[in-house]
């Protein structure tokens, strides 16, 4: 028969590589890949056909014994059947006639083609079934490698991207500080600049006050009509001076 695949040992069982989630958690910890979920459905489905195809193997492989033996006693038989008539040895009285022989050696030999190709036959699916354990496993691991490839990428872009955002953020935070002290400064230079402009304002309002109240007075002197502008006409004029 030929030979096993070499690689490491699969697992034949109908269920997944990773029972109750255990192997997971581990590889987990372990910082080990973890392939993609669909990857265990199909690792199943796979052990599955090979166990049919392993039983299938060793149903042929009995059978295939059971035709050496029978091989072997067509064998012995003829070889038995030549001895007796060479060797002159005492036939018993049933000794069957020549026809018999004839067709009992036909149906052997009939037997035997017929065996010879179950054999062939037999041969040939182990041999497909061989090859093809082969090309699975050797798909398997390619699928493999490149689904822990691909995880190992995405993991390396997203990580690339969680530190851009990162520095993105620290910039963006410096910004609105260095903004806020700006802000801070413009407030300050605003509050200073209103009050100087209303300590000027009431320099200007108390001497516009002064002369029109000397006005006022000067007027009565000679007896000119006195202005009739009220305290509330007074301020409107000094809010808008």
């Amino acid at each position: 028969m030929a030979n096993q695949p070499n690689g490491p040992p699969l697992n034949n069982g109908p269920g997944p590589a990773y029972p109750n989630g255990a192997g997971v958690n581990g590889a987990q910890q372990q910082g080990q890949i973890i392939p993609a979920a669909g990857h265990y459905a199909d690792m199943q489905n796979l052990m599955e056909h090979m166990e049919a195809l392993g039983k299938y193997l060793e149903k042929n492989r009995e059978e295939w014994r059971a035709v050496e033996e029978g091989l072997g006693r067509v064998e012995r038989q003829h070889v038995g059947h030549a001895g007796a008539v060479n060797g002159n040895a005492a036939l018993p009285d049933d000794q069957p006639t020549r026809a018999d022989l004839l067709k009992a050696l036909a149906d052997r030999d009939a037997e035997i083609r017929t065996l010879r190709t179950a054999h062939l036959t037999h041969e040939k699916l182990a041999t497909l079934y061989e090859e093809t354990l082969s090309d699975a496993t050797e798909r398997i691991r390619t699928y493999v490698y490149e689904q822990q490839t691909h995880v190992l990428e995405l993991h390396r872009h997203y990580t690339a991207l969680l530190a851009q955002s990162r520095e993105e953020t620290i910039e963006a935070q410096l910004v609105h500080q260095s903004w806020q002290a700006a802000l801070g400064r413009l407030s300050e230079g605003v509050r200073g600049a209103w009050a100087e402009r209303e300590k000027e304002r009431r320099g200007w309002v108390g001497r516009w006050r002064g002369v029109r109240g000397e006005n006022r007075v000067l007027r009565r002197m000679v007896g000119w009509e006195v202005e009739g502008g009220s305290e509330g006409e007074e301020e409107g004029e000094g809010g808008a001076g």
